[in-house]
């Protein structure tokens, strides 16, 4: 007899579509959310999750899809894939500025469905849930609309687990039963297996199975009609209310001691990723952040036009030469200065002439401000003293230095044309970003 019932047991968990045993979640010390609950989900049935709110279903729900971990415990489901479960959230986790064709096509594509199959499967869902033009924004829907739309795509790929959140708040009687309906003919004639949580107690008779939930443990899990008859009650409701009374009876006091609490570390959901890159998933990233900077202009400004001011902006302050800058001369060739060099041709063959001034010529050419000066101490000085930005000389003998150097090697040019044939060129270093643009004066 120990046998046949140990054989029944394993049958029954073979056929379950989802097995939790001894699962623990807190968000801190004194914060239990999830009690060492336990649940069994069959295959091909409507499971109820019934519970007030805070009670832990939703936190539940994330752990078993994966969005969280179990602090202790073990999942157990038949659906390996994430993309074999199909998750409707309590909130609306949709984009707002897709259309609902869009939307559909997105998430189809997320999940590797083709064109024709996304295209066929939408017509199904959207006559199902009565949903409006195809070409509606999501954000110009109502609440309740918006709320189906999630619906249909957890529909959407035809998964082997539907795990439904607060599905039918809000919605209309006759559509709330017509998503009913065809929530029990996925569950009889295509063996889906469907996990649903609802405020409405009595909507849940509807289920093959009802978990009743509080303070993150199950009171129960049997049919409603079981239920009902277990506990003397004429409704779900009153079998619910006498559960509550009796858990707060008997254990009141239960795991309120902390030390108590299980630390076997992080219990992930059991679901594997659908592999580390997809085109099909990369095309429906790509449409969908494409819509997204499309639709929305100021965004669009924003990614284009910034980059542009601030290069205006660099280019403006930074980025050009400067201009009218002071700069001390000392030109030792010319005997009465500057002005020597309005006398010479600046351009020609002719390289008798001072060469200087056609180097000078090239400076004022880029708009910097000569001051003359006969000595360097007091060219110096004034660079010293920051009224002069740097300081250039020319030696006495410059262009006969320069013209023995151009007609010699490197090798074969002496010292002395080699020393006087080069412009000194002195800057005041503690302007470095001024100190940088000696390339200004240089040729």
């Amino acid at each position: 007899m120990a046998i046949a019932d140990l054989n029944t047991m394993d049958n029954q968990q073979n056929e379950c579509a989802l097995t939790i045993d001894s699962a623990y979640k807190r968000y801190g010390p004194n914060s239990v959310v999830l009690k060492g609950l336990n649940m069994n989900v069959p295959q091909g049935a409507i499971y109820g999750l019934l519970g007030p709110s805070g009670c832990g279903k939703t936190t539940l729900l994330n752990c078993i899809v994966g969005r969280m971990n179990l602090d202790s415990g073990q999942i157990r489901m038949q659906a390996k894939k994430k993309s074999d479960v199909g998750y409707m959230p309590q909130d609306v986790a949709l984009y707002s500025n897709l259309t609902i064709k869009e939307t559909f096509n997105y998430y189809g594509g997320m999940y590797g469905m083709t064109m024709e199959q996304v295209d066929n499967r939408s017509e199904e869902v959207i006559k199902l849930l009565e949903l409006p033009s195809d070409n509606s924004i999501v954000d110009t829907l109502s609440g309740g609309q918006q709320r189906r739309v999630s619906f249909g795509v957890a529909l959407l790929h035809d998964p082997q687990l539907l795990i439904l959140d607060e599905p039918t708040v809000g919605l209309d009687p006759l559509l709330s039963q017509s998503i009913w309906d065809h929530l029990l003919k996925l569950a009889s004639h295509h063996k889906k297996s469907i996990i649903i949580t609802t405020h409405y107690i009595e909507e849940a008779r509807q289920a093959n199975i009802v978990g009743l939930m509080r303070g993150g443990c199950l009171l129960a899990e049997a049919p409603p009609l079981q239920l009902m008859s277990t506990h003397g009650a004429a409704t779900l409701e009153q079998a619910f209310l006498s559960l509550c009374q009796k858990q707060y009876s008997s254990s009141e006091d239960e795991l309120q001691d902390n030390s108590s609490y299980p630390t076997d570390g992080p219990v992930s959901s059991p679901l594997n990723e659908n592999g580390l890159f997809s085109c099909s998933r990369f095309k429906a990233q790509l449409i969908k952040n494409l819509l997204f900077m499309l639709r929305n202009k100021p965004m669009m400004m924003f990614l284009f036009g910034l980059p542009l001011l601030q290069c205006t902006l660099y280019n403006l302050a930074i980025g050009r030469d400067p201009e009218g800058l002071k700069v001390a001369i000392v030109n030792g060739e010319l005997k009465h200065g500057l002005k020597d060099c309005s006398q010479y041709p600046l351009t020609g063959c002719n390289l008798d002439l001072p060469l200087s001034c056609r180097y000078i010529n090239q400076i004022k050419m880029k708009t910097i401000n000569l001051i003359e000066f006969d000595e360097l101490s007091a060219a110096r000085s004034t660079v010293e003293r920051n009224k002069a930005w740097g300081m250039i000389h020319f030696a006495s003998n410059y262009t006969e230095a320069l013209m023995e150097r151009i007609n010699s090697t490197f090798e074969t040019a002496s010292p002395w044309a080699i020393d006087n044939s080069d412009v000194s060129v002195w800057m005041d270093m503690s302007r470095m970003g001024l100190a940088s643009k000696k390339e200004c004066i240089q040729f």
